[in-house]
């Protein structure tokens, strides 16, 4: 049987970890566009929810070390093509942009590359990822399209949006430290589909348009882990801002204005609304 004193250690560690994970949280707003990263996802009426604002997020401490360490991880892979003489551009925080949808939608590619060798003069789009123990065996066993299908989606429209007919895909796993590589060819066309989706969750004000995953009850596994879970289900109201209000115009590229006073809404005047906020019918 463990000692009291023992107990009373791991309770204090206990303690200064949920202390850790509570500094390191972070509640926002979502960003104020759709992130073509998340097209290929499962759940489109999630997307239009994000897209909406009908709640804010929240990010523990310890999510926001996976993040964290996602980005160290790209370094580490940078470095590891650098090393058998890959060239590669617009890395890390020189990123290039991606606008798409009217301006409501962007993406960031994680990198270029040539001198791949056998393609030595072809530049290819770079995606790199980080991976648990298990996602990395599937992906590796499967291949990015069938086990990871946002990930492929997400550079199928960079390739798209490059004129670029191939990508390097790179993920390197957490408990090992080993690599997967995988060359992936473009598919324009599925690039063109997630696009129009994009399209779709943009202009659409009713988030009926998009039906729920899975079987169509709060019970289903994706959906108990959503964040719009009670939104979705007719719980909760929205948040009270201009992207839940009937009185929002989209004006193009990527601008907000109000119906009402004719006004073009900064990012700050989304998140206060006004005294007109009426919400969109498919809240009431």
């Amino acid at each position: 049987m463990a000692s009291l004193k023992s107990y009373n250690v791991r309770k204090e560690k206990s303690k200064l970890t949920d202390l850790i994970d509570e500094a390191g949280k972070t509640v926002g707003y979502p960003r104020h566009y759709i992130g073509m990263s998340g097209l290929g996802g499962g759940c489109t009426r999630a997307l239009w929810f994000t897209f909406r604002w009908a709640k804010t997020g929240e990010l523990p401490g310890r999510t926001n070390r996976i993040f964290a360490v996602g980005h160290q991880s790209e370094d580490l892979m940078i470095k590891a093509l650098e090393s058998i003489g890959i060239e590669l551009w617009n890395t890390l925080d020189d990123q290039d942009e991606f606008i798409d949808c009217h301006g409501y939608a962007m993406g960031h590619p994680d990198a270029y590359c040539k001198k791949i060798p056998g393609s030595e003069d072809l530049v290819h789009l770079v995606e790199f990822k980080t991976m648990n123990d298990k996602s990395f065996k599937d992906t590796k066993k499967k291949g990015v399209k069938e086990s990871k299908p946002t990930y492929y989606s997400q550079m199928m429209i960079y390739m798209y949006k490059s004129n670029l007919t191939k990508a390097l895909f790179m993920a390197v796993n957490k408990n090992d430290s080993s690599f997967y590589i995988e060359i992936v060819n473009c598919d324009n066309s599925f690039a063109e589909d997630m696009l129009r989706k994009g399209n779709d969750i943009v202009f659409s004000e009713d988030f009926n348009d998009f039906p729920r995953i899975g079987n169509n009850t709060p019970l289903w596994y994706e959906c108990k882990w959503c964040n719009y879970i009670d939104q979705c289900f007719g719980q909760s109201k929205p948040l009270v801002n201009c992207r839940t209000c009937e009185n929002l115009d989209l004006i193009g590229d990527g601008k907000f204005a109000c119906s009402i006073n004719d006004k073009e809404l900064s990012l700050d005047d989304q998140v206060k609304a006004c005294k007109w906020h009426k919400f969109l019918g498919c809240f009431s």
